[in-house]
């Protein structure tokens, strides 16, 4: 309980101390939010489009659901729980609250699923995601490279960043595809030395990974369009602000790099941790307000994300 409370204490300190350090030097400006007004087609693209977003996630999620219960997922109710989900991570201290209500309410359709496997399911959901968002990376900065550093050749050093990581996602799919028996066999060895319930429980987790290889492969295939969806979401909203001085496609490439920053558990949406990197990656671009147009996004799909207590109040009221 200590340690929860002190961890939840330190990610404050580092979101408010990056804020407080914005807003000193004067690279996040909040007034950018009350000239949202005058753009509403863009916010009410985001909504749609976070949305929809939501809607992919259920639908991935299904996939890998499927794998080990034969029970009816109907995609409004996995669309409702995705939606609760986001609202209890975006109020409650702990980068798994959410999950752990989701894993709640999905018993409800299979009580026999074990809540192991539940997390496991939204653990591994959240692994392709990540993985559909770097190799999404690397090839929009292969495909668009030559362009991109003509209109920003400070970006050099980050189309490289983006190769390493695409890379290695790679090489680790490729492992697991065609050479699944060959990684066993290391994790039996590793049992062997030192460790033998940590490898062992190593080694149960490959297993089912390794038996839902097909369901994965569509999860991926998912990821692609929900990850380019976030992109466009993202663009369409601060497209009225930075119109002339990039395009869409530079937004290809260091918004994905951005988001992957924002999977690392420090703070709820990137809370301070996003503003400071998408300051430094807008300015590969030459624009120097990239903090006050991250918020701009980090507010308007908080207020989105917190609509998931509708959702809440009404599945509530269901059940009573």
């Amino acid at each position: 309980m200590l340690k929860t409370i002190l961890m939840t204490a330190l990610k404050v300190l580092i979101a408010g101390g990056l804020l407080y350090w914005l807003l000193q030097s004067g690279k996040l400006d909040f007034s950018l939010l009350g000239q949202l007004a005058d753009h509403p087609a863009a916010v009410i693209t985001t909504v749609i489009l976070t949305i929809f977003n939501f809607w992919l996630i259920s639908i991935r999620w299904r996939f890998v659901l499927r794998s080990r219960s034969s029970a009816h997922f109907p995609l409004t109710g996995l669309l409702r729980i995705t939606w609760i989900g986001m609202f209890f991570s975006s109020i409650l201290p702990g980068s798994v609250s959410g999950d752990l209500v989701k894993i709640l309410y999905v018993q409800k359709y299979d009580a026999n699923l074990s809540k192991k496997f539940i997390f496991a399911s939204i653990l591994i959901d959240r692994i392709m995601g990540l993985a559909a968002l770097i190799l999404m990376v690397g090839f929009t900065s292969a495909m668009f490279s030559q362009h991109i550093l003509e209109e920003a050749p400070a970006m050099g050093p980050l189309l490289k960043m983006n190769y390493l990581l695409s890379g290695g996602v790679i090489a680790g799919f490729v492992l697991f595809i065609f050479c699944h028996h060959l990684v066993r066999l290391i994790l039996v060895q590793g049992q062997k030395i030192f460790l033998p319930q940590l490898w062992q429980k190593i080694i149960f987790l490959w297993d089912d990974l390794v038996l839902i290889r097909k369901q994965m492969l569509q999860a991926i295939a998912i990821s692609f369009v929900v990850q380019v969806n976030a992109v466009v979401l993202f663009w369409s909203l601060i497209k009225p602000f930075v119109a002339g001085n990039m395009d869409f496609i530079q937004a290809l490439t260091f918004i994905p790099l951005g988001s992957v920053t924002l999977a690392l558990p420090v703070a709820p949406g990137g809370l301070g941790v996003g503003h400071a990197i998408f300051q430094k990656l807008f300015e590969f671009s030459g624009i120097t307000n990239g903090a006050s147009l991250f918020n701009l996004f980090y507010v308007v799909t908080l207020c989105i994300n917190i609509l998931g207590f509708i959702p809440y109040i009404l599945s509530k009221t269901k059940n009573k």
